[in-house]
């Protein structure tokens, strides 16, 4: 397997070399099919719904969030629980010369209220499961959920653990053998 370092820009120039410490194998380079579940659902929803604020749970290279900014959010934190991802996401987010800053941090999902019309969590089904209440907790209400990162068989259980929390699944989609779902906070309901 090639190793992309951790080096992401824009397909249209070259990418400027990082110092070899911001260099690495993260995860969330574009190539694998959650990741581009994410993407492309991040990229629709901002088009179409155009939330002020969105947060990438485990952002690893910063992509998700680089895209929710490139398509309009005034408020991006990308959160991770490795430190080296965070310094990568930085890194990258700084490529595009963009005058939104996106927070990086290790804050958990809920840190910052009930503030974000969209959360994407792109990371696997053991730490999505641990992390359901407080990713529904970050939710407006009204405001949507993508996760990813788990497989097609992962997914009924997994949906069920989140209803549980008061978010409601609209979608679900495939891609290979992986999974993304779509929950809403519905305006009536509110999670515990």
């Amino acid at each position: 397997m090639e190793d992309l370092s951790c080096a992401i820009g824009p397909s249209w120039r070259a990418l400027p070399q990082l110092p070899r410490e911001a260099t690495g194998t993260v995860f969330g380079n574009g190539s694998h099919p959650t990741t581009r579940l994410c993407a492309g659902a991040v990229d629709l929803l901002c088009r179409q719904r155009q939330p002020e604020a969105v947060l990438d749970v485990g952002t690893g290279t910063g992509l998700l969030a680089r895209i929710a900014r490139a398509r309009g959010a005034h408020f991006i934190v990308g959160t991770d629980i490795d430190p080296f991802a965070l310094s990568c996401a930085a890194a990258h987010s700084a490529l595009d010369a963009h005058p939104v800053q996106i927070h990086f941090s290790h804050e958990a999902p809920d840190y910052w209220g009930a503030r974000f019309g969209l959360v994407v969590a792109n990371i696997l089904e053991e730490p999505l499961r641990h992390l359901a209440l407080a990713l529904s907790r970050a939710l407006l209400p009204g405001g949507l959920l993508l996760l990813s990162g788990f497989t097609r068989l992962q997914t009924p259980a997994l949906r069920v653990h989140y209803e549980k929390t008061g978010v409601t699944c609209i979608r679900e989609s495939y891609l290979d053998e992986w999974s993304i779902l779509m929950f809403e906070l519905r305006l009536t309901g509110v999670a515990a």
